[in-house]
């Protein structure tokens, strides 16, 4: 029996510039949103078609508003359960503190869409350093929906052993957070395809049963293309190579007289 075509949603979130938009390029394979050194570049959630079946099911990424001042959006996602709080974050901030608004309004729809929250971290940062990771464990935590920490800005690429440290060290502070399915290595700059394909593996794990044949043809789908582009790239390379390899120049004969004089002025007697 043919399925209807599904669409899985991928919500990217993280701290203010921290660089999910520059990730969400890297993912698409194309320019999107802006790119700047300030906060609150994305200002509300974007979305985009990153993977087409071909029965028509769509793997959604989803680029959010950073996370600005963590703590206190912590605070009012706890309070909203009560009268004062839910006045306090849709009436008080609306009119007074715009940006916190519209950070509310991001995750009230990242909770109702996403299947899988990818968080972005500065992994050249120790996590037990930076306060606002806790707090957005907490932002994670009323979202409830399974997260995968890709560690961003890690810098050149390091040997295998030291990458694991990295990891495991992430791993491990982020331990008691069951909501945490997997922690890779995934930098915007640095990432290779293989980090990709450990990524798509992760986020299957990730979806509920009846959500894995899409997924499983939109993997297909994604496979399709990056081998495409690899054997085009080869092609492309192979082609200037062979050219390279041809070409020539074919230098006009000199005379006894001119060699000697290129001689000379080679030795700088002329």
């Amino acid at each position: 029996m043919k399925q209807d075509p599904q669409k899985i949603n991928l919500s990217l979130v993280s701290h203010t510039n921290v660089g999910k938009t520059t990730l969400a390029r890297t993912l698409l394979g194309r320019d999107i949103g802006e790119v700047e050194d300030r906060s609150h570049v994305t200002t509300e959630p974007e979305d985009y078609v990153l993977l087409r079946a071909p029965d028509d099911s769509e793997l959604i990424l989803w680029d959010t508003p950073g996370f600005g001042d963590s703590v206190r959006l912590a605070k009012r996602l706890a309070g909203r359960s009560n009268p004062i709080g839910w006045f306090t974050s849709e009436v008080w901030d609306r009119l007074t503190d715009r940006t916190l608004w519209l950070n509310q309004q991001a995750l009230k729809h990242i909770k109702d869409i996403s299947n899988v929250i990818l968080y972005l971290v500065n992994a050249s940062e120790s996590p037990d350093s930076v306060p606002y990771v806790k707090a957005e464990m907490e932002i994670l935590t009323w979202i409830d929906k399974p997260v995968i920490v890709l560690l961003n800005q890690m810098g050149e690429i390091l040997p295998r052993e030291e990458e694991n440290k990295e990891v495991q060290l992430w791993k491990d502070f982020l331990s008691n957070y069951k909501f945490i399915v997997a922690v890779l290595p995934l930098d915007a700059f640095a990432r290779c395809w293989a980090q990709e394909y450990e990524l798509w593996d992760e986020i299957g794990k990730a979806l509920p049963p009846e959500q894995q044949a899409a997924f499983t043809s939109l993997k297909a789908t994604w496979v399709r293309q990056k081998q495409a582009l690899y054997s085009s790239s080869m092609d492309a390379m192979a082609g200037y190579l062979v050219k390279l390899s041809n070409d020539k120049e074919i230098l006009a004969a000199q005379s006894l007289v001119e060699r000697l004089r290129a001689i000379g002025r080679t030795l700088g007697f002329i």
